[in-house]
């Protein structure tokens, strides 16, 4: 049991590459920073392009949904003026 237990904590000590780290697990941060590095050109584009589609729908939706809520305010306001007794 004390075997594995040190076998596990020098594993987590070093690096993916089997170099010695200063830090326990700072291979796998590096190791993921150049993962990012390699994906970003790809995934940037292709996020700022569905962005856009999804923002453009959103403020027509928000347009459409102005207009519409602008039509109903007028319709009660029109409805309430018709209820009122006149004095």
């Amino acid at each position: 049991m004390k075997w594995e237990y040190e076998f596990g904590e020098e594993l987590a000590r070093t690096c993916p590459f089997g170099l010695r780290c200063p830090v326990p697990g700072m291979g796998w941060i590096l190791l993921g920073t150049l993962g990012a590095l390699v994906v970003a050109p790809i995934a940037i584009p292709a996020v700022k392009k569905a962005g856009k589609a999804i923002a453009k729908t959103a403020v027509k939706g928000g347009i459409v949904a102005y207009e519409g809520s602008k039509e109903l305010v007028s319709e009660a306001k029109a409805e309430l003026a018709a209820s009122r007794p006149e004095v």
